[in-house]
């Protein structure tokens, strides 16, 4: 007979198996594409610092194996981005990539990751919507955490039509991004009976755009606009410098304007400016307040969507790695669990549709000033949006791409013509 001490070993060192197991594989690395330098430098610090914040929570470590990552600067150029994920896969064999801002990095990087079954968990701003939508660039092996090209500028064109804006000007940078957010808009702002008279595309990094701006039709109910990341300073600031603001009520999709650094900046000439977002440290949640204390106390700042952003992500790839029990080499199977995640986050619940792309919901923002900070409060609120909404899936993919509709967004026959 075998003495209890004996079997109580055992027991413990057959316990011990799946984490010696685990340990021996090694880390999980993960390899975050972002840009750390160029006009979207601030979004990917934010998001950054946010995926450090919640792997620190955890104690880098997940299914018993530590989380290793390793950053890489894409610049925000497409054939930058392909070279540095090349880099993280075949050299510093990374399980999983995260990150991207810059659209056009994403559509760089898709055919790539594809052939290398590596999962991608785009967590910053990359919002190519066929990347997560029927069609040819459909990625299997991408799980977007963050938002599509649809969702607030869906959101804001239903609320602005609903709050009598009949007439809007559109401006936006000039790059693939601008064109969707921008179609997105249009789309549902025709489709409820509204009708954009101008729009309006800049080049990224312009400096000044007051040529833009003098050109705004003066009769337009409101501006909506889309300048990414450093522009979106600029612009804000030539706006209200302009006088516009006090004439036109300005809608910022995205929040790209009204990014919380921006209005630090600004001060209280931002009040008032309206924006459309998936998220705002304003929201009264417990898991929202939790992360703005800890992400304030970590960075010195009150976060803004890139921060949830990069929490999510690096969330939903511990909670597929743990689903895993850690093994993480089977991208297949990696990328399975990374669709199955499911929870309550600082931006609200949190699931994942049949197409890899987050289902959340959007908000609805006025610049106010609470105490002594300037906050993007909700004043509407539209719960679990997907990207096809206010369409089912097959309604909305009978309507033209919207590559087919830059200059031509003032034609609503145009915005909603089907295949």
């Amino acid at each position: 007979m075998i003495p209890f001490r004996c079997l109580r070993a055992l027991a413990l060192a057959s316990l011990m198996l799946p984490l010696a197991a685990a340990a021996q594989q090694g880390p999980i690395k993960v390899g975050a594409l972002l840009e750390m330098t160029g006009v979207f430098s601030p979004n990917a610090q934010e998001t950054l610092d946010a995926m450090k914040l919640y792997f620190d929570e955890i104690g880098n470590t997940v299914a018993g194996r530590k989380i290793e990552l390793i950053v890489e600067d894409t610049a925000g150029k497409p054939d930058v981005g392909l070279t540095k994920a090349r880099k993280l896969i075949e050299n510093d064999k990374v399980q999983v990539l995260a990150g991207i801002v810059n659209t056009g990095v994403a559509l760089a990087v898709s055919s790539y990751i594809r052939e290398k079954k590596v999962p991608l968990v785009i967590n910053a701003d990359a919002g190519a919507n066929g990347l997560t939508m029927p069609g040819k660039l459909l990625n299997p092996f991408i799980v977007r955490v963050s938002q599509s090209g649809r969702g607030p500028g869906a959101a804001a064109a239903d609320w602005a039509f609903k709050n009598g804006w009949k007439r809007v000007s559109l401006v936006a940078s000039d790059y693939a991004g601008g064109l969707e957010v921008m179609g997105s808009f249009a789309r549902v702002f025709c489709f409820r009976g509204g009708q954009v008279v101008q729009e309006q595309y800049a080049p990224l990094g312009t400096a000044d755009y007051g040529p833009y701006l003098n050109n705004i039709d003066r009769k337009v109910d409101a501006v909506i606009s889309f300048t990414p990341g450093a522009d979106g300073l600029r612009f804000m600031r030539q706006y209200i410098e302009t006088g516009l603001k006090a004439k036109i009520p300005l809608m910022d999709i995205y929040g790209q304007s009204t990014y919380e650094p921006n209005l630090v900046q600004v001060g209280d000439p931002a009040l008032g400016i309206y924006s459309a977002l998936h998220y705002t440290a304003a929201i009264k949640t417990p898991e929202n307040e939790k992360f703005v204390k800890a992400y304030r106390a970590k960075t010195s700042r009150i976060p803004a969507d890139n921060g949830p952003d990069g929490y999510v992500g690096a969330r939903a790839i511990a909670e597929a790695a743990k689903a895993l029990n850690g093994n993480v080499e089977d991208g297949e199977k990696f990328v399975q669990a990374l669709r199955q995640v499911k929870f309550d986050s600082p931006k609200g619940p949190i699931a994942i549709d049949q197409f890899g792309n987050v289902i959340q919901s959007q908000y609805i923002r006025k610049v106010e000033k609470v105490g002594a900070d300037y906050l993007n409060v909700p004043v509407a609120t539209y719960g679990t949006v997907d990207q096809f909404w206010p369409w089912k899936v097959d309604e909305y993919m009978k309507f033209k791409p919207y590559a087919e509709l830059k200059g031509k967004l003032t034609d609503c026959a145009k915005c909603l013509e089907k295949q």
